[in-house]
């Protein structure tokens, strides 16, 4: 008779199935501001988790991407810039963000093996797109908020307005990719329904930068969709009419508007970020090389007694509201010579990916990551919204599209 009783035996944890199902939680979530260090420390919980099965497994291959190079050339360009920066621990604590940023894509890379594990974070993306979008319109109607009011911004559980519209504009081409990968007319009438909430939600978000952005989607979508070259350059040219209409209403609105008029078609807080980058430009002559040390708020601490006018308030933006010019202020030309770069090379990739790629899917996808770093520069050059989970979720979209674009071009290969 044993005395001990018999110990059942653990069920054995796939760590394939983790990483998938904890990307798919991230990919979700991301979204929610107050989840937002859960997300962080989750994810840092992944990766720390990945790298014990590697070391286990004694598996000491990484996937390499065409990025490498560029995304190397520039972190490490950022770690020069910070003996000379004007507060070197906060451009450290910076960097260290960034890099950390940067591993969720090669996590992703890394773990992805197959083109269903990323439908299933893309459809959980998708799905945390559509239910924000819900909230905030009902948000927003239920708060009784202006349609055409700026001071009224539909954020649903996010920071704000800005960060609402950054997300949504970060999710409308895949909610393209799921209308393009099945034909079933009842399903592309459900998607469709789905994403003319989404772009609701992008309206009430009262964020002009972001229809910009959107803007610039759905030129491109056009150009690389339509086959027929007359009728894809009459689109275009008609779409980039509705804007030159739609600009000189607005200048024409101009005449008499004060800055504190709330009104959509007030463009005058462009002049205070023209202001604002004018000193940007003065000073960045002064420190073209190494700039003035990495970090967003960078330009806010040297600049701090210029912001404020006789009156007590803002005479000059906080922020230099455009990432570019600020990568520029903080890490010198060739650090923004640099990020630039990166950028360039995904649009190069996945251009070559619409190209080339055999599945439709995969090919489709291809387009998406083109239209997303289009929607982020574009969204961008008007507010630095290139930080936190907004990055975080970049790099991750980015990541299942390299993933899957190294599997199929192996599978070629071998074929």
């Amino acid at each position: 008779m044993e005395l001990i009783p018999e110990v059942k035996k653990l069920p054995k944890i796939d760590p394939e199935k983790v990483f998938i199902y904890g990307l798919m939680a991230i990919a979700l979530f991301i979204m929610v501001a107050k989840l937002n260090h859960v997300i962080e420390y989750g994810f840092v919980g992944l990766l720390v988790f990945w790298i014990g099965v590697k070391i286990r497994n004694r598996d000491f291959h990484f996937v390499r991407t065409s990025l490498d190079l560029p995304i190397f050339f520039f972190v490490a360009w950022i770690l020069v810039t910070i003996p000379f920066s004007v507060d070197p621990s906060y451009s450290f604590a910076e960097w260290r963000k960034t890099l950390l940023q940067i591993l969720m894509f090669y996590f992703v890379v890394n773990v992805i093996n197959n083109e269903g594990q990323v439908k299933k974070i893309l459809l959980a993306f998708v799905s945390g797109i559509v239910l924000m979008s819900l909230f905030g319109i009902m948000e927003h109607i239920v708060k009784g908020d202006s349609l055409f009011d700026r001071s009224s911004h539909a954020d649903s559980l996010t920071q704000s307005g800005q960060w609402f519209s950054s997300f949504l504009v970060m999710g409308v081409p895949f909610m393209w990719l799921f209308f393009l990968e099945r034909k079933e007319r009842h399903f592309k009438l459900f998607v469709g329904s789905l994403f003319i909430i989404v772009i609701m939600a992008l309206f009430l978000s009262h964020t002009r930068g972001a229809w910009l952005a959107f803007f610039a989607q759905l030129v491109v979508f056009f150009l690389i969709r339509i086959e027929n070259k007359l009728v894809k350059w009459s689109v275009s040219v008609f779409l980039c009419g509705i804007v030159v209409t739609g600009l000189l209403m607005f200048d024409e609105y101009q005449i008499g508007v004060k800055i504190i008029d709330n009104s959509l078609f007030n463009l005058r807080s462009m002049s205070i970020r023209f202001d604002t980058w004018e000193i940007a430009f003065e000073q960045i002559m002064v420190k073209p090389i190494f700039g003035y040390g990495y970090g967003n708020h960078t330009f806010q601490k040297i600049n701090q007694e210029i912001m404020v006018g006789p009156s007590g308030k803002f005479s000059v933006g906080m922020h230099l509201h455009n990432v570019f010019v600020s990568k520029a202020y903080e890490v010198g030309l060739v650090g923004l010579s640099l990020f630039a770069l990166v950028f360039l090379f995904i649009m190069k990739t996945a251009f070559r990916g619409v190209q080339v790629l055999g599945g439709t899917f995969s090919r489709n996808l291809g387009l998406c990551i083109l239209l997303l770093v289009v929607g982020v520069v574009t969204r961008n050059m008007f507010d630095n919204m290139f930080v936190g989970t907004l990055a975080y979720l970049f790099w991750l979209l980015t990541g299942v599209y390299f993933a899957l674009f190294n599997k199929v071009r192996v599978c070629a290969k071998v074929n």
